[in-house]
C-alpha cells in the first residue's frame, strides 16, 4: 500500500510539470542559423536573417528575411509577421555585423544577444566589409543548402587551422568590458562568386576602427594565443642567399625569395614592471619547418640554414614591432598589454581612461626566438 501511494505522489507532479512545458513542432518552426545588422536611415537598424524550414514532404528551405526597425527585438517581431513559420533562435550560429554599423558601436547589439537564453555564447560574431545583408545574401558558386551554416564553418575551419582568433560572442563580451584589451573579429567579403575572410577588424572598446589584412594576423595572434600548427609566408632579400643558390636553378626573376613556413609551434612571453612609463619585453620562440621556396636553395650546408633561420627571426621581428607601433598609434590592444600591466599594479585600480594615456606613450622589447627543425619537401 505505502509504494502504491508513493509511486502516486512521483507521477502526479511529473503530470502537472510536462503540461507547463511548450511543444514546439519542428515543421512549424523557422530556426534562425544568421543574422545580419546594417545601419539605416534615421538611425535605424536593418536586420537580415537566414532562416532553415524543415518540411518533410520536399527539400528543406531556406529563406532570406530583412527588415528595418529601431531596436534588434523591433525587427525580430517584424520578421515574425513576414513568416508562416515563428522565428527562434536556438540554430543562431554567426551574426555579421555591417561595417557602418560597426563603426558607431555594436555593444548594445552584442548585449541584446547576450540576453537571450536561447543564444549560446560560442555563437561566432564577424563584420562584413560592406553590409551585413550583402554577405547573407551573397550568391555563392557553392551553393550551400543553409548560408548561415556556411559562413559558421568558414570560420570555425580557420579557427581550428590557427589562421584566425576565435571570435565567439563569449569572447568579444570578455575583451569588451576588460581594461586594457580590445576585441578583434574576422572581416568577411563577398566577391567572385565567394564569401571568404580577407581581413580583420580591430576595436576600440566596441567600435570598428581599422581593417589589417589577413597576412598580418600571424603577427598578432602569436602573442595571443600559441600555435601549434600554424604558417606564415615570408619574403627576404634575395642578395644573401644568392652564394647557396642551386646551380640548376635559372636566373631569378626579382630581388626577393619567398619562404612558406608551416607546421609552426610557437610560446610567447610578455613581461612588464610597475613603471610611470608601461614598458614591455616580449618573447616569442617558435620552431617550424620550410614548407616551400620559390627559389633552389641548398640547406643541406649548415650555413646556409643558419641564415634563412636568422632572416626568418629578424623578418618576424621586425613585422611584430611594425605591428605593435600601428596598433598603439590606433589606440587599439587586442593582444591585451594592459592587462598584463594592471597584474603588476596588485590592487591598484587601473582606468580605461589612465590606459589609454599609458598605451600611447608605452615601449616595446620584441625578441623573437627561431628555430627551423625540418625542412619539408625540399630536401
Amino acid at each position: 500500500m505505502n509504494k502504491i501511494i508513493l509511486l502516486f505522489l512521483v507521477c502526479i507532479p511529473s503530470v502537472f510539470l510536462s503540461s507547463c512545458v511548450e511543444t514546439k513542432y519542428l515543421e512549424k518552426l523557422g530556426l534562425i542559423t544568421a543574422f545580419g545588422y546594417d545601419q539605416a536611415e534615421d538611425d535605424k537598424i536593418t536586420g537580415t536573417l537566414v532562416l532553415y524550414q524543415f518540411n518533410p514532404a520536399m527539400e528543406d528551405v531556406e529563406k532570406v528575411l530583412s527588415t528595418t526597425s529601431n531596436t534588434s527585438k523591433g525587427i525580430k517581431l517584424s520578421q515574425n509577421l513576414e513568416s508562416d513559420h515563428k522565428l527562434v533562435s536556438g540554430q543562431l550560429r554567426i551574426v555579421v555585423y555591417g561595417r557602418e554599423l560597426a563603426a558607431k558601436g555594436i555593444s548594445h547589439l552584442v548585449d541584446t544577444l547576450e540576453r537571450d537564453s536561447a543564444i549560446g555564447n560560442m555563437v561566432y560574431l564577424s563584420i562584413a566589409d560592406t553590409t551585413a545583408e550583402e554577405i547573407l545574401r551573397y550568391q555563392t558558386d557553392e551553393k550551400p543548402s543553409n548560408r548561415g551554416t556556411y559562413l559558421y564553418n568558414l570560420v570555425r575551419q580557420n579557427v581550428e587551422a590557427e589562421m584566425i582568433v576565435s571570435p565567439t560572442l563569449q569572447e568579444f563580451i570578455t575583451d569588451y568590458g576588460s581594461v586594457g584589451k580590445d576585441p578583434i573579429l574576422p572581416l568577411l567579403t563577398a566577391s567572385n562568386g565567394k564569401v571568404g575572410i580577407d581581413g580583420f577588424a580591430l576595436f576600440t572598446r566596441d567600435k570598428f576602427i581599422k581593417e589589417i589584412k589577413k597576412d598580418k594576423i600571424f603577427f598578432i595572434r602569436s602573442l595571443m594565443e600559441e600555435y601549434n600548427a600554424g604558417s606564415v609566408e615570408v619574403e627576404l632579400p634575395l642578395e644573401k642567399f644568392k652564394p647557396y643558390l642551386s646551380s640548376l636553378s635559372a636566373a631569378p626573376l626579382n630581388d626577393k625569395v619567398y619562404f612558406m613556413i608551416d607546421s609552426i609551434k610557437s610560446s610567447h612571453k610578455i613581461q612588464t614592471e610597475k613603471k610611470e612609463r608601461a614598458s614591455f619585453k616580449v618573447e616569442l620562440n617558435i620552431e617550424s619547418r620550410i614548407l616551400e621556396m620559390n627559389e633552389e636553395l641548398n640547406l643541406t650546408k649548415p650555413k646556409a640554414l643558419q641564415l634563412v633561420e636568422d632572416e626568418v627571426e629578424k623578418y618576424i621581428e621586425k613585422n611584430i614591432k611594425d605591428t605593435l607601433l600601428m596598433l598603439q598609434e590606433e589606440g587599439t590592444d587586442p593582444i591585451g598589454f594592459g592587462m598584463e600591466y594592471r597584474s603588476v599594479r596588485g590592487h591598484e585600480n587601473l582606468t580605461r581612461k589612465e590606459w589609454d594615456k599609458l598605451y600611447k606613450e608605452a615601449v616595446f622589447d620584441v625578441k623573437v626566438n627561431n628555430k627551423i627543425i625540418r625542412t619539408g619537401v625540399i630536401d
